[in-house]
């Protein structure tokens, strides 16, 4: 496992980020068309699925998961590459949304909150792999460690297998809590189909 420093690639990736889904989240046109509705994607607008994890529903969710995106993005960028970190954000995203459409109870649904549990997953997974012994690896391995368990605390505690949604008054909307733990499953299969790609590739 290789530190890498924060370049510009890693800061580009960040702020690729904050900006796609403030796009999405204050022009108007694109929240209309990003957002998904479980109907409409039925009828056959299929790009919500790509384009509803940037769509968030008024600042402070913006902001929130803006931040949080950046400091995982930084906090991964240490040791695994932007480009890496950002194409296991946009994929979990998108196969939250797909799994989404077995939940007829979530008709509509916004926000990179669910991407960002299956990017922590995934890259608290990577971030274990064993590699070299010295300090900078034992330390990214800790993280590793705290994303995976605190992935696992907050999708059991938030049991959404029983209440998929939930009014959060402090943010004046139902919380979509089944698309974190859509999330961290996605977040798992992202890990495992890449290991199994190195595998192949190794064995090659």
């Amino acid at each position: 496992m290789t530190a890498y420093p924060h370049t510009l690639r890693t800061w580009g990736a960040c702020a690729g980020v904050a900006a796609l889904s403030a796009a999405f989240s204050f022009v108007p046109w694109l929240y209309a068309v990003g957002l998904y509705q479980r109907e409409t994607v039925r009828a056959g607008q299929w790009w919500r699925i790509v384009t509803a994890m940037w769509v968030h529903l008024d600042t402070w969710h913006w902001l929130a998961d803006a931040m949080a995106a950046v400091g995982l993005i930084l906090l991964l960028a240490r040791v695994l590459r932007p480009q890496a970190i950002v194409g296991a954000l946009v994929v979990c995203g998108v196969l939250v949304q797909i799994a989404l459409l077995t939940q007829p109870t979530v008709q509509w649904y916004g926000g990179l909150s669910g991407a960002l549990h299956g990017l922590a997953a995934w890259g608290g997974l990577r971030l274990l792999k064993p590699s070299t012994s010295d300090v900078e690896d034992h330390f990214s391995r800790w993280i590793g460690v705290a994303l995976c368990v605190g992935v696992l605390a907050k999708v059991w505690l938030e049991q959404s297998w029983l209440s998929p949604i939930a009014y959060d008054p402090h943010w004046g909307f139902g919380v979509v809590r089944i698309a974190h733990a859509f999330g961290a499953v996605s977040g798992l299969l992202v890990w495992v189909l890449g290991e199994w790609a190195l595998r192949r590739q190794s064995a090659a």
